[in-house]
């Protein structure tokens, strides 16, 4: 795994966030949500957090995203952030932005990504991609040939990104994903690879047990599935995003 230098993290000092999530399906204008709560704010930067990848990100009426539970660890443990993107998944009472589309693959956010990112250009990126295929497409080359094209383009927008790519959750619905193990060796190796400190591997399948992380279809994480890969995104956080400044 990758490690920060300080001069990566911009001074990343957090205090309380405040609730600032938007309770609607329209996101603020980009320029609002990199300027922080206040463009006059003396407080520390606000942090913007960007969920890229397909349904486990962006979350259904039938399972919840990961990144209801990280915002709430988030909150608790008094990092200032904001998650951003075009699209807001919704569970009562809060919004949560992000770049979840549902039943697409890497490949497909291959060629948005920039589109997307030049509209929300996020401190930090969350890269959880490599569903939607099938074994017998043998798709794992075009997968990671799709990661490195999302990473490199991600980082000529914005030099200073910090990216978290994870290994992917495993499934029980075989033998469509009976390719994910060797599609997380392989992205192990291609962050190694890349040797980019602003690029951070967090192995979401370490760990995971689809028989009880997952909901009936044996492919999206359940509650307690949400909460485990939560956990493993904000732990990387913790370790390369630390605060030293709360409220």
């Amino acid at each position: 795994m990758q490690s920060i230098g300080a001069a990566c993290l911009f001074v990343l000092t957090l205090t309380l966030a405040k609730p600032a999530l938007a309770r609607s399906a329209t996101h603020p204008e980009p320029s609002e949500t990199r300027s922080g709560e206040d463009r006059n704010d003396t407080n520390p930067k606000t942090v913007t957090i960007l969920g890229l990848g397909d349904s486990i990100t962006q979350g259904s009426t039938d399972f919840d995203s990961y990144l209801f539970p990280l915002q709430k660890k988030l909150r608790q443990a008094g990092y200032h952030f904001r998650l951003i993107g075009p699209k807001a998944s919704v569970h009562q009472p809060d919004s949560i932005y992000n770049a979840g589309y549902g039943g697409k693959t890497a490949e497909f956010l291959a060629t948005m990504v920039d589109s997307i990112y030049t509209r929300f250009p996020a401190d930090v990126v969350l890269l959880h991609s490599g569903h939607n295929h099938f074994d017998t497409e043998n798709p794992v080359a075009g997968i990671i040939a799709a990661q490195k094209s999302m990473i490199a383009k991600l980082i000529a927008i914005n030099p200073r990104v910090v990216i978290l790519v994870a290994q992917v959750i495993t499934s029980g619905k075989l033998p469509k994903y009976s390719y994910i193990p060797a599609l997380n060796q392989q992205i192990g190796e291609m962050v190694n690879q890349l040797n980019n400190r602003q690029v951070i591997l967090v192995n979401q399948a370490k760990g995971w047990e689809w028989e009880k992380n997952t909901i009936a279809d044996k492919v999206h994480p359940n509650a307690r599935g949400a909460e485990k890969m939560a956990q493993a995104w904000f732990k990387a956080l913790k370790r390369h995003w630390p605060s030293t400044d709360r409220n």
